[in-house]
Formats: C-alpha cells, sequence, structure tokens
C-alpha cells in the first residue's frame, strides 16, 4: 500500500541497540538524576568488565542482591541441604566408597559452582548416574582410583572448555539423552536391589550382576527388605499431593527434605535398637568419621602393599573413563539448561566450571560430582532466586561432616537404597519412546538402540554407540538431502522439475543425479530439466562439477543438438560461478525465461506446432513476419 523506504540493515540493528540499553538504562536511573548520570549509565562497558561478567557469572547478580532472594535462596539452600546428605551418603556408597567421600563432593562443588557457574538451578553434587559409571572403572581398585578419576575428569573437562570443543554435545539428540537416562535409572534399580535384599558384592555390568543376584538369592535378609520397603512407603506417602491446600502449603518445604527426614526416622529406630541390642538384623552404613578432610594434591602414583602404580599405569586401568565420566556429567548439566526458561547453555563455560569443581574436589578426597535432576526439581519448587543457595548448602555439608559423621553408622544400607531407587525412579521416561513410535519411526529406532546397548553392555559403551549412530544419520541426511522430483507443465509444454533442498554438497551430487536420470528415462529422454536452486544454501566445488556432469548425462550421444536442455532456475549468484556451462546448460533468473527456453526446446524436438509456436513467441513480446 505504502512504498518501502530502503533502510541500512546494519542501521537499523544499532538503532534497535540503542533503544534497547536506552530504555533498560533509565529504568534503572531515578527520575531526578541527572544527564550526567544517565550519559555515565549508557557508556559502554570495558572489555575487560565484559569478559570478567562472562567468565565469573556472580558479579552479574551479586550487585543486585536483595532481602527477598536472600530469604528464598536461604530456605533453598537449608532445603537442599537436607536433601544432599542422604543423596550423597548413597551415592558414595553405589561407587563403592565410604559415605565421607559422598560428603566431600557436596561441599566443595557447590562453594566453586556459586562463583563460576552459569545455570542458576544447577546445584554441583555426587550423582547416581555419575557414580554408577565411575564403579565401572574403579570397582575392585584401590580408593585412591577414584580421586585420581576425578581428578583426570576435571582436567579433561577444563582442556574441552579451553579448547572450544563444547559444540559437540549438540550431536547428542534428545532421544539418546532421554534413552541414556532411562537405561540408568534401570541400572541403578538393579544395582541397588541387592542392598534392598541384603546382599553384599560388587561386579560391573547388568548382565554379571544378574547373575550373581540370581545365585545368592538364598542370602537374602527379609529384615532388610522390610527397612528398605518402609522408606520407599514413606517416600511415596511424603511425595503425595492429594491433600489440601492449606497443608500442602505446610508441609511443602518438609516434603522436599522427605530424604533427610526418612534417614532420621530410620537412624532413631537403629539408635534406639542399639541400646537394647548388641547389633540390629540390618545392614548399617559404616567408615563415617567425624573431621573435616584435608586440602592435598592427589598424588600422580598410588602405592598399596600389594602393589604400586605408575601413572601411565593408572591411565591404562582407568581406560575410557578420563573421557566418558566428564562427558557424563557435562550432560546432566546441558539438559538441566535447556529446561529452564532461558534454555541456553553456554557448554564451554559449563566444562570449565564443572572442571574446576571436579578438579578442585580430588584435592578433598571428592568423588567426580555434577548437576542432578532431582536437586534441580527441589530447587524449582523452593522458589530458588540466584547461585547463593549454593553457600548455605556447602555450610550445612560441612556442620555434617564435622559434627554429625559419627551418627551416620546408624543409617541403614537399605534405606540410602530406598532413597535412590525413588530419586532415580523420576529419571525413567517412556512416554516419549511411544510418541517416537508413532511419529519419528527413525528417532525411535535411534532410542532402542542407545536404550538396550546401555542396558547390556553398559552405559559409556552405550553412549559412545549413539554419538556414532547420531553422527552416521547426520552424514546419511547430508547425503540424501530431500530432492523433490515430478513432471510438471507450463502452458502445456512438460518438463522435470527438480527441487534441492537445503546445500548441496558432495556426498549427494550422485544422488541428485540419479534421480533426475531416473526420472527422464521415464520421460524418455524427451524433455527438458528444471532444476530450482532457490531453496539451496551452499554448494561445493565437487557438487558444482557435479551439476556440469549432469548436463553430459543428458546427451544420448555426441552431438549436442540431440541433448535435453537442463536449465538452472534461481540459482543462488554466487554459486553460479562454480557450475562450468556447457552447450545444453543455461541459468535462469525468471520464470518468463524458463517459458522460453521450454518453447525453443519444444519447436526443437518438434513437441508442438509452428502455430503454436508463433502464439507463445508473441506471448513472449517478440515480432513474428509470416509471409
Amino acid at each position: 500500500m505504502y512504498p518501502e523506504l530502503e533502510v541500512d540493515p546494519e542501521l537499523t540493528e544499532r538503532a534497535t541497540k540503542v533503544r534497547l540499553l536506552s530504555t533498560q538504562n533509565d529504568a534503572k536511573v531515578p527520575s531526578g538524576a541527572n544527564s550526567a548520570e544517565k550519559v555515565a549509565k549508557r557508556a559502554p562497558q570495558p572489555k575487560w568488565k565484559r569478559a570478567l561478567l562472562r567468565h565469573v557469572p556472580v558479579f552479574q547478580w551479586l550487585p543486585g542482591y536483595n532481602m527477598e532472594w536472600g530469604i528464598d535462596d536461604l530456605i533453598t539452600g537449608i532445603t537442599l541441604g537436607l536433601t544432599i546428605i542422604p543423596e550423597s551418603i548413597a551415592c558414595a556408597l553405589l561407587a563403592g566408597l565410604p559415605a565421607r567421600y559422598g560428603l566431600c563432593s557436596a561441599f566443595i562443588g557447590p562453594l566453586i559452582y556459586l562463583i563460576f557457574g552459569s545455570i542458576d538451578k544447577v546445584i554441583i553434587g555426587p550423582t547416581s548416574l555419575v557414580a554408577l559409571v565411575s564403579v565401572q572403572f574403579t570397582v575392585n581398585r584401590p580408593i585412591e582410583f577414584a580421586f585420581l578419576l576425578t581428578f583426570l575428569s576435571g582436567v579433561v573437562q577444563i582442556i574441552m572448555g579451553a579448547l572450544r570443543v563444547g559444540f559437540i554435545f549438540e550431536f547428542i539428540s534428545m532421544p539418546v539423552i532421554k534413552a541414556f537416562s532411562s537405561a540408568t535409572a534401570i541400572l541403578v534399580i538393579e544395582s541397588q536391589i541387592k542392598v534392598l535384599l541384603g546382599i553384599k558384592y560388587l561386579v560391573p555390568g547388568l548382565i554379571s550382576s544378574v547373575s550373581t543376584l540370581s545365585s545368592r538369592i538364598g542370602e537374602a535378609n527379609m529384615a532388610d527388605l522390610i527397612m528398605g520397603t518402609c522408606a520407599i512407603l514413606l517416600e511415596r506417602v511424603a511425595r503425595c499431593e492429594k491433600r489440601s491446600k492449606a497443608l500442602r502449603v505446610c508441609c511443602r518445604y518438609l516434603a522436599t527434605s522427605r530424604n533427610t527426614l526418612i534417614v532420621f526416622i530410620a537412624g532413631i529406630v537403629s539408635y534406639i535398637w542399639l541400646g537394647y541390642r548388641e547389633t540390629v538384623p540390618y545392614s548399617l552404613s559404616s567408615n563415617a568419621i567425624s573431621s573435616l578432610p584435608n586440602f592435598t594434591v592427589p598424588s600422580l602414583s598410588i602405592e598399596t602393599p600389594e602393589r604400586s602404580f605408575s601413572f601411565w599405569q593408572i591411565l591404562q586401568e582407568l581406560n575410557v573413563g578420563i573421557i566418558v565420566i566428564p562427558i557424563v556429567g557435562i550432560l546432566t548439566n546441558i539438559s538441566i539448561g535447556k529446561l529452564t526458561p532461558k534454555g541456553l547453555v553456554d557448554t564451554n563455560h559449563e566444562l570449565l566450571t564443572v572442571g574446576l569443581c571436579n578438579m578442585f574436589g580430588s584435592c578433598v578426597q571428592a568423588m567426580p560430582s555434577s548437576g542432578a535432576f532431582t536437586r534441580y526439581a527441589i530447587s524449582t519448587a523452593c522458589g530458588l532466586k540466584t547461585p547463593m543457595a549454593n553457600l548455605y548448602l556447602g555450610i550445612i555439608v560441612l556442620l555434617a561432616l564435622s559434627y554429625l559423621s559419627p551418627y551416620f553408622n546408624y543409617i541403614p544400607e537399605a534405606t540410602l537404597a530406598a532413597i535412590l531407587i525413588c530419586s532415580i525412579f523420576t529419571l525413567l521416561d517412556f512416554k516419549l519412546p511411544l510418541r517416537l513410535w508413532r511419529e519419528s519411526k527413525r528417532d525411535f529406532g535411534i532410542w532402542l538402540l542407545c536404550f538396550c546397548v546401555c542396558v547390556l553392555f553398559g552405559v559409556e559403551v552405550g553412549l559412545f554407540v549413539s554419538i556414532v549412530v547420531t553422527a552416521l544419520h547426520l552424514l546419511f541426511l547430508w547425503a540424501r538431502p530431500e530432492i523433490l522430483v515430478r513432471i510438471q507443465e507450463m502452458d502445456d509444454m512438460q518438463y522435470i522439475s527438480v527441487v534441492p533442498g537445503n546445500g548441496i554438497y558432495f556426498p549427494a551430487i550422485n544422488h541428485l543425479r540419479a534421480l533426475v536420470l531416473k526420472a527422464c528415462t521415464r520421460a524418455d529422454f524427451k524433455i527438458s530439466v528444471v532444476i530450482d536452486g532457490h531453496k539451496i544454501t551452499g554448494l561445493d566445488y565437487t557438487a558444482a562439477q557435479g551439476i556440469s556432469k549432469l548436463s553430459s548425462d543428458l546427451c544420448r550421444q555426441s552431438d549436442a543438438s540431440s541433448s535435453i536442455l537442463l536449465i538452472l532456475y534461481r540459482f543462488p549468484e554466487h554459486l553460479q560461478h562454480l557450475i562450468d556451462v556447457t552447450d545444453n546448460l543455461v541459468f535462469c533468473a525468471s520464470e518468463a525465461k524458463v517459458k522460453e527456453f521450454l518453447t525453443q526446446e519444444s519447436l526443437r524436438n518438434g513437441h508442438i506446432s509452428l502455430n503454436a509456436h508463433i502464439r507463445a513467441s508473441i506471448d513472449l513480446g517478440y515480432k513474428i513476419d509470416v509471409e
């Protein structure tokens, strides 16, 4: 309706940024502020300050911290602290370590993530997922292997972040992550069934574990089973939402700390029982020492009474664990970051931050750590505002290490197993594969493959196979892009329409040529070919030469006059120079030009009469002399 004015896009973008900055700054400046203060507020920040805010996010939110945020973060920190203590003990036992080493991971990670963390609701600490993968590489080895695995995992994560290779995690699709999480949940639940039954053994792999459990099922202890079952029932009751509104409000924070409540009740039962009897009929956790860990750099060699391990021997023993643990740990953080309102994650920064948490954690004898979905759910329910909750959480864990550690010996192992089973149960997601089965069979196949391999051969093998399959899937889509080939008409003149989608690169050019030649064979090589390139975003040299060779493929004889015309319609100009022009290859930028070439070809091949040609020529604006 109105004439459009040509505007420089760069100027428009700059003007938009200026308006946005002005609006934000004006909102922050009081109405009585003078113009000098406004100018100072609008001044661009120095480069060093922008880099500091980017790499140390605590300076972004700390200046605006207020009392309201502080109250919410305090409540969240206390709740998370009471939750992470029993979870950390359970994860340590799952990894084959004494309870105190799980608590060491629960305080050092949050304190570091408080300063460098970029995702508000990520709470660093031990997780059942990382513990389950770690035990595959440290089982039946000295305990120092676990600390060195933590140190080396942190070093690998820092190297990956420094080299900015975080983009590789974008190649891990959502079906792979969901299958990986569900398979891990199955493995954790299976590994804790033996604890519920009071049977003690530690073997890697699902098949070996099930075989061992089947052969020793006669050793099951009914007291452990009763204790674990009661803990599971109590956890489900605390989780239940079918209660009055007033009661839900009163129990909001108590319900999120249900794990601590369960452990507290079970500990009291054990304490009272031991007051009247020398032993309890169920297994208790042990090796809890009341002291803070010493800060020491882990030694790169291990000395035991039986054997000495050099650094290279340790690397051989840990094998691919130093690669798998960093990947597994960072995947959880990335997944949590995508669940936040922003949904954006700086993977390289997360790699550096989690790497620092693990590297410093190894100095206090911590096991590998990462974020956890259970802690994310609790922080969201409690209304966490900033990472300051990590500080309160870390203080609570330190107090527990200092004064409460001896009392952890009264906690039944079956209770800790019940906590792990209930917390990991939320990772089971079988709604996604059902949806994929209905809507995307290819993604369902990837999910099924990842799930089965993880369950049968271990999560590290499943993760590797899934990444390889996903990469092959992407390569297949690259080599077989969507290409629409059909016969169309323009003023009663038929032609073969070819519409490639996205970029055409060297793996796909032979596929394109095969589709075109197949269509030409069905048309008995009597109609022209029009390739519409308006969707093509990229073209490499090999693909361009392949298009030139396609024009040669359309020559049935050495004489160019007997060949089919190849029309390249709406090809981007910056890609045309890569294609060698031949006698039967032309470029067209408009539909009228395509119509002209089709008319000429139809006349040359005798597909239209002279009168029809005259009428078509007049329509095209040519002057025709008829004697």
